[in-house]
C-alpha cells in the first residue's frame, strides 16, 4: 500500500513539474518560431552574463552604446585591454561563445556598433567613416587609451582603419575575416530577398550546405536584410574599402580566416597579409565567415598566444 501512495505521488510530482515547464517551453518555443534570430541573441547574451560580463550603456556624443565588459579578476597597472568588434548587421552576442575563454588578466569590451544591436542609428547616418568614427569615440568614452582590437567582417574593415589612423592606441590587432578590400562596394554580402539567396548566404557564412533548412528560418533572414540600418549603410555612398589603411597599420596583426568563408574569398586574406608588414596568416579548417562563433576555442588560443598573457581558458 505504502509502494503504491509512493508511486502515486511521483507521478503526480513529474505531472505537476510537466505543467510548470510547459508553458515557458512552449513560449519560448513559439519565439523561435516567430523570431529565430534574436531569441538566438538572447540566449547568448544570457550566455554572456552567466559568464560574469556587464550588460552596460555608454553616452557616446548623444548615442547610447550598449556593450558588454568583463574585468581582470584582480587589477593590475599593466593590465591589458581587449575589443570586440562584430560585424554587419550583428551585435555584441556574437562574442559570447569566446569572450569567456579568454577572461582573467584583461579588460574586454564588446560594444554593439552604431546603428546594430541595441545601439541606435547615429544622427549622421550610417556609413564606413560613421561607424569607425564612432568606435573611436566609443573608446574615449570607457577611458581605453589602449586596446588590442579583433575585429570580424566590417568590424575588422573598421580596426583596420583605426589601427593606421591611431597606432598609438592600438597595440595588437586580430582581423577575422574581415572586410575592407571591396572598392565601391559598401558591404560584400549580399541583400537576401528570397528563400534561396537567403539559403545561399547561410552557406556562404557557416562554409558548409545546409540540406534543409525550415522556411520560417529562411523567412527571417530575409526579414532582417530589410533592418532600416542595414539599409542605410548599403545605400550610403561611401565603399567599405580600407585597402590604402594596410601599409600604414604599426600594431602587429594576426590575419585569421576561415578556409570556408564564402563571403570573402582567401585571397583577400593573402592580400592583407603581404601588405601589412610583418602580419601572420591563419587559416582555420572547416570555418566559415564567423569564427568566433564557429571556432571560439581555436580564436581564444589564437588571441591569448599572441597577447602574450597567461589567460586561463573557461
Amino acid at each position: 500500500m505504502l509502494r503504491l501512495l509512493d508511486q502515486n505521488a511521483r507521478r503526480v510530482g513529474f505531472f505537476f513539474l510537466l505543467s510548470m515547464l510547459a508553458p515557458p517551453v512552449l513560449a519560448g518555443s513559439v519565439a523561435f518560431y516567430r523570431h529565430p534570430s534574436l531569441t538566438m541573441i538572447q540566449a547568448l547574451r544570457l550566455r554572456l552574463l552567466l559568464s560574469g560580463a556587464s550588460e552596460r550603456t555608454v553616452d557616446v556624443g548623444g548615442l547610447p552604446v550598449r556593450y558588454f565588459e568583463s574585468l581582470p579578476k584582480a587589477q593590475r597597472m599593466d593590465q591589458g585591454t581587449l575589443v570586440l568588434v562584430h560585424g554587419f548587421g550583428d551585435s555584441a552576442e556574437s562574442w559570447s561563445l569566446v569572450l569567456p575563454k579568454l577572461q582573467g588578466e584583461l579588460r574586454i569590451l564588446a560594444p554593439d556598433l552604431a546603428g546594430f544591436g541595441r545601439t541606435p542609428i547615429p544622427p549622421e547616418g550610417m556609413s564606413f567613416s560613421v561607424l569607425t568614427d564612432y568606435l573611436g569615440r566609443f573608446l574615449d568614452a570607457v577611458g581605453v587609451q589602449q586596446a588590442a582590437l579583433a575585429g570580424n567582417s566590417l568590424g575588422g574593415a573598421m580596426a583596420i582603419r583605426y589601427a593606421a589612423d591611431h597606432p598609438e592606441r592600438v597595440s595588437h590587432l586580430f582581423l577575422l575575416d574581415s572586410a575592407g578590400l571591396q572598392p565601391g562596394a559598401t558591404i560584400h554580402a549580399p541583400q537576401a530577398k528570397t528563400r534561396e539567396e537567403a539559403r545561399q548566404m547561410m552557406k556562404d557564412v557557416s562554409g558548409t550546405y545546409h540540406r534543409y533548412v525550415p522556411n520560417f528560418i529562411l523567412d527571417d533572414i530575409v526579414r532582417r536584410a530589410q533592418d532600416p540600418a542595414r539599409q542605410q549603410y548599403r545605400d550610403s555612398d561611401e565603399s567599405t574599402d580600407a585597402s590604402e589603411y594596410l601599409s600604414r597599420i604599426k600594431a602587429p596583426t594576426a590575419v585569421v580566416w576561415g578556409e570556408g568563408d564564402g563571403l570573402i574569398p582567401a585571397e583577400q586574406a593573402a592580400r592583407m597579409h603581404e601588405e601589412i608588414e610583418g602580419s601572420e596568416l591563419i587559416v582555420l579548417p572547416g570555418v566559415g565567415h564567423v569564427p568566433q562563433l564557429q571556432a571560439p576555442k581555436r580564436l581564444a588560443d589564437i588571441i591569448r598566444g599572441r597577447l602574450g598573457r597567461s589567460v586561463p581558458c573557461a
